[in-house]
């Protein structure tokens, strides 16, 4: 099992560095399939760009690799942007960066914190 984190700044530039972290934490668990560890940083670099765009405060990547899934979420601490449902992309502020999450992952969601931020996560099975 694979547990890190990488605090990032909110800055554009820094969504290509949470990418290459990913990446990099995937090709050193070495259980991750190449596909499997694309979808990974293509949904981190969304979540990510995400939270660069409309969190406030510190940003933080959180990633999970277990025998069954990949796990990744991005933290802050907070924002005025609401969650909707990635499902329903036509009723979406902006951009489809959540829609491709969902068709990447096999669950997703998001989670208030005790200290007012949030946490945008997606889980993306290892094999069928």
């Amino acid at each position: 099992m694979l547990l890190d984190k990488f605090a990032f700044d909110r800055e554009p530039a820094q969504v290509r560095e949470v990418r290459a972290w990913v990446r990099e934490r995937l090709a050193a668990a070495g259980e991750v399939p190449d596909d499997v560890a694309a979808d990974v940083v293509l949904i981190a670099g969304e979540l990510a760009a995400n939270a660069v765009s409309h969190a406030t405060g510190p940003v933080r990547a959180l990633l999970t690799c277990a025998d069954s899934a990949v796990w990744i979420g991005i933290e802050d601490s907070g924002g005025a942007t609401a969650w909707f449902d990635p499902a329903a992309p036509d009723v979406a502020p902006v951009g489809t960066g959540l829609a491709l999450v969902a068709a990447c992952s096999r669950r997703r969601g998001h989670f208030h914190r005790a200290d007012g931020g949030k946490t945008v996560w997606a889980e993306i099975p290892i094999g069928t």
